[in-house]
């Protein structure tokens, strides 16, 4: 697992993830949505790669997850992230 910035996880199908999410929700700190068309991937601060296809930033103690738009209405869709008392923002990169 690299630690320099996000990864996209592909989990696998919709049982997967949320196993995953079940798993794994004591290190799980929040989960972002984007406001924003392209996201900037970076690697330690430089920007590396722009992407239209996160739907989700799910934030972890260690590390952060890139979750594709199909996989984040999964996860909302689901409740199991207001169930697991899991925090979400939306955030936009203008704001601060």
């Amino acid at each position: 697992m690299n630690e320099d910035g996000p990864l996209f996880q592909d989990f696998g199908g919709s049982e997967q993830l949320l196993a995953f999410i079940k798993e794994r929700s004591d290190d799980i700190e929040k989960v972002v949505i984007p406001q924003m068309a392209n996201l900037a991937i970076t690697r330690s601060g430089i920007p590396v790669a722009e992407t239209d296809k996160v739907g989700m930033i799910i934030h972890m103690i260690s590390h952060r997850f890139l979750i594709v738009p199909s996989d984040a209405e999964l996860l909302l869709n689901d409740g199991i992230l207001n169930r697991m008392n899991i925090k979400i923002e939306l955030w936009h990169p203008n704001k601060i």
